[in-house]
C-alpha cells in the first residue's frame, strides 16, 4: 500500500500485517514444526467401514466413493513416508485379519512392508503408542496420532499430552483438506536429504537389531554379531546441509543443544576447527550421517562445541568409541587438555553423566555442567567396531 509506504515507510499494509506475520512466523518455524512419527488408525480412517465386522468386501477402499477419498489419504500418507517420515499402525483390530486384507486388498498401499511399527490389539491406544515410541527411541511428542474415533482421541489426548491429535473429518470427501492442514502444521520440511528419504528402511533395519539383541547372550556379542563400520569424515560443503539438520533436529543425544544453521557452520569451517561427521552401517543396514562433532581449537587446548548423535545409533556404544577415537586425534596433533559442557533441557537427561563416565573431571555444576580432561595417553579402541577413514 503505497499510502503507507512513503508517509511511514511500512512495507506491509497494515490492513494485512497480522495475516503477514501469521504466514512470516509459520515459515521461521519450520524446524520446529516437523514431527518425526504419524501413527495411524485403520477402521474408517485407512479405509471406510469395520474390518472385523464389515468383512474384507464390506470395505470401501477403491475408485468410487467413498473408497476413493480413503485411497487418497493413503497415497498421500505414502508419500509423506518417502519424505522421512516414519509411518506406523495402532489399530484395536485382529491382526491375523489386518495382515489378510493387507495382502489380498489391490488397492491397499499401507501394509508392514512399508510401515515402521505396528501394534494392531485391544489394548489400550495409549500404552499401544508408548511402547511404538519406545520402540522407535522417539519422543512422544515427535508423534502426531490420527484416529476418527473421538473417544480414542480423546483418552490419547488426556494420557499423552505431549501426542499431536488432530480431528479427524466426519465426511471422507474433507481427507484431501485435512491431509493439507496435517502436514502444513506438522510435516513441514525445508529439503531433504538422503538420511531423510532412507528413514523408513532404517527403522525397519532397527527391529532386527532389537531381535538379535534378545538372542544373543551378551552385549559384547551383540555389538560384534551387528558388523559395524563407522565412517568419520571432515566437514565437506555438500555435508553441511545434514550437519545443519542434525544440530536442529537431535534432542536425546546433544550435549549442548546448539542450533546451527547452515551459514553459521560455514563460518565454523576453517583451522580453528575441528569438525567432524559419523556415519553408521551394519550387517542391517546404513544409517547414513548420524554423528557429529564440533571442536574449537585454542593453542594447547580444545573445547567441544557440539557433540550429537541421532536417537537411531544409541544403544551401541558408538558415542563412547567416537569420542574416544576423536580424542587420540587430539593427542596426535600435541593438544594437551579438552573442555566440555553439559546444558541441561528437558529431553537431553540421558547424557548427564556421559562425560562423567568418559573420565572428565568436573568444575562446576550449575545451570551449566562444565568439565575438563588432560590428554595424556590414547585410548584403547573397540575391536568390534570397523574404521572408514575419509
Amino acid at each position: 500500500d503505497y499510502k503507507y509506504f512513503f508517509t511511514s515507510n511500512i512495507i506491509i499494509s497494515p490492513k494485512l500485517s497480522n495475516d503477514f506475520y501469521s504466514w512470516f512466523n509459520n515459515k521461521l518455524n519450520i524446524f520446529n514444526l516437523r514431527k518425526k512419527c504419524l501413527i495411524l488408525d485403520l477402521d474408517n480412517t485407512m479405509w471406510g467401514g469395520i474390518l472385523g465386522e464389515d468383512g474384507p468386501k464390506g470395505i470401501n477402499l477403491g475408485e468410487t466413493y467413498p473408497g476413493n477419498s480413503y485411497l487418497f489419504f493413503q497415497k498421500q500418507v505414502h508419500d509423506l513416508m518417502k519424505s522421512g517420515i516414519i509411518i506406523a499402525v495402532c489399530s484395536k483390530n485382529n491382526e491375523k485379519d489386518v495382515f489378510k486384507f493387507w495382502k489380498e486388498n489391490k488397492f491397499n498401499l499401507i501394509n508392514k512392508d512399508n510401515i515402521s511399527s505396528f501394534r494392531i490389539n485391544w489394548n489400550n491406544k495409549a500404552n499401544n503408542i508408548i511402547e511404538i515410541s519406545n520402540e522407535l527411541n522417539i519422543g512422544l511428542d515427535s508423534i502426531v496420532f490420527i484416529d476418527d474415533n473421538p473417544a480414542e482421541r480423546l483418552q490419547v489426548k488426556e494420557s499423552l499430552p505431549q501426542v499431536e491429535v488432530p480431528d479427524f473429518p466426519l465426511n471422507p470427501y474433507l481427507i484431501p483438506k485435512f491431509f493439507t492442514f496435517i502436514c502444513n502444521n506438522f510435516f513441514k520440511s525445508y529439503s531433504l536429504t538422503k538420511e531423510d528419504v532412507d528413514k523408513t528402511n532404517q527403522y525397519k533395519s532397527n527391529l532386527k537389531r532389537i531381535d538379535l539383541k534378545k538372542r544373543v547372550l551378551n552385549k559384547d556379542e551383540y555389538l560384534k554379531k551387528l558388523e559395524m563400520v563407522l565412517s568419520i569424515k571432515n566437514i565437506q560443503n555438500d555435508l553441511i546441509p545434514r550437519i545443519s539438520q542434525m544440530t536442529l533436529k537431535t534432542n536425546q543425544f546433544n550435549l549442548r543443544t546448539k542450533r546451527m544453521s547452515i551459514e553459521e557452520i560455514k563460518a565454523k569451517n576453517n583451522k580453528s576447527y575441528i569438525i567432524n561427521v559419523l556415519s553408521v552401517k551394519d550387517r542391517f543396514g546404513d544409517n547414513g550421517i548420524t554423528g557429529l562433532i564440533m571442536i574449537k581449537l585454542d593453542k594447547k587446548k580444545a573445547f567441544i562445541e557440539n557433540f550429537l548423535l541421532s536417537c537411531r545409533i544409541l544403544g551401541r556404544d558408538i558415542e563412547y568409541f567416537f569420542l574416544r577415537y576423536i580424542l587420540n586425534q587430539l593427542i596426535d596433533l600435541k593438544i594437551k587438555s579438552i573442555d566440555a559442557e553439559y546444558i541441561p533441557t528437558e529431553k537431553n537427561s540421558q547424557v548427564e553423566s556421559f562425560y562423567s563416565d568418559m573420565g572428565f573431571k568436573i568444575l562446576s555444576k550449575k545451570r551449566t555442567h562444565n568439565y575438563s580432561l588432560s590428554l595424556t595417553k590414547k585410548y584403547k579402541l573397540k575391536d568390534y567396531f570397523k574404521i572408514n577413514e575419509k
